[in-house]
């Protein structure tokens, strides 16, 4: 089983407008809504990929049967950790007339460092001898940056498995211990390193300097251009087929899926390169997070073009 952690979840609501103009009132808008969060999004795409996985959550307790009931019908195992309060809401403000998509996301409660611990202890409980975990998504306000860092070397010392997706401090601090993958966008990149990317070449090279850390596998995503895969000596640029894509939102979550599943099936490092930014293919024509077809990834995977770098 694959275990998805969520330490900062929420509820998404999308609106659908025509002409959005502000300060006015908008009537009869047609509106969706379901809970979501990074590991969330991965745990889906695991589960449609066709393996078992479960989400390790710290939800509020006023949303704790909306985010159990939904797990639930999805297949997917819930490992919560209740907490009082509500959950964060984001806004996603799509507009049909101008083609243009806002996106507004609040900011969780702060959360007393009390939380922080329980939740690494009820974290800690499922870590079992090669497992295989991903951790991914902010942190709520008031946790430590060293949170994501602990709980990595919690995994490390009993023998499991970690995929790592955050930003700012907590990856600058979860990095240094040496998750076993790691899959930085472009500006995560930037920004942990301080340097303005400059080509390929160069963000090749910034990627080896995590693998210096002792991070086994490194997958820089670079938007509709794929994916930059190091691992070892092997360096390599794997381009996805030519798409129309549809929503490009969680598409790094179904690579990091992607990349989950690959390992934990024994494939080789191309073969896991190719499941990765198939995925990513696939969710790119499908509206929402964590949507990806089986399929469609098997049909992409013959598609993906890998090149050594």
């Amino acid at each position: 089983m694959i275990i998805c952690t969520l330490f900062n979840p929420a509820i998404d609501v999308t609106y659908r407008v025509d002409g959005l103009e502000l300060g006015g009132t908008r009537l009869d808008t047609m509106s969706h809504s379901y809970p979501s969060g990074k590991g969330l999004n991965v745990a889906r795409v695991v589960r449609a990929l066709g393996e078992e996985a479960a989400v390790a959550a710290l939800i509020p307790k006023n949303d704790m049967r909306r985010f159990s009931l939904f797990m639930e019908d999805l297949g997917i195992v819930p490992l919560l950790h209740e907490i009082p309060g509500c959950v964060r809401v984001n806004v996603t403000l799509n507009d049909s007339q101008t083609q243009c998509v806002t996106h507004i996301n609040s900011t969780s409660p702060r959360l007393p460092v009390r939380i922080q611990e329980e939740f690494l202890l009820f974290l800690e409980n499922y870590v079992e001898e090669g497992g295989d975990w991903c951790f991914s998504g902010s942190l709520p306000v008031g946790f430590e940056d060293d949170a994501y860092s602990r709980v990595i070397n919690i995994c490390k010392g009993k023998g499991a498995s970690c995929l790592l997706d955050t930003r700012g401090m907590a990856l600058k601090v979860g990095a240094r211990a040496a998750p076993n993958i790691l899959t930085p966008n472009l500006t995560e990149l930037q920004e942990y390193f301080g340097e303005e990317i400059k080509g390929v070449h160069h963000i090749a090279l910034l990627g080896k300097r995590f693998i210096d850390l002792g991070v086994d596998y490194v997958f820089i995503t670079l938007g509709n251009d794929g994916v930059i895969a190091i691992h070892d000596t092997q360096c390599l640029l794997c381009s996805p087929p030519n798409v129309k894509a549809v929503d490009t939102v969680g598409c790094g979550d179904a690579l990091a899926a992607g990349v989950l599943v690959a390992r934990k099936r024994g494939f080789d490092f191309r073969e896991i390169c190719k499941m990765a930014v198939a995925c990513g293919t696939s969710k790119s024509l499908h509206e929402g997070p964590g949507i990806v077809k089986s399929e469609e990834v098997w049909r992409f995977m013959e598609a993906v073009e890998v090149t050594s770098v």
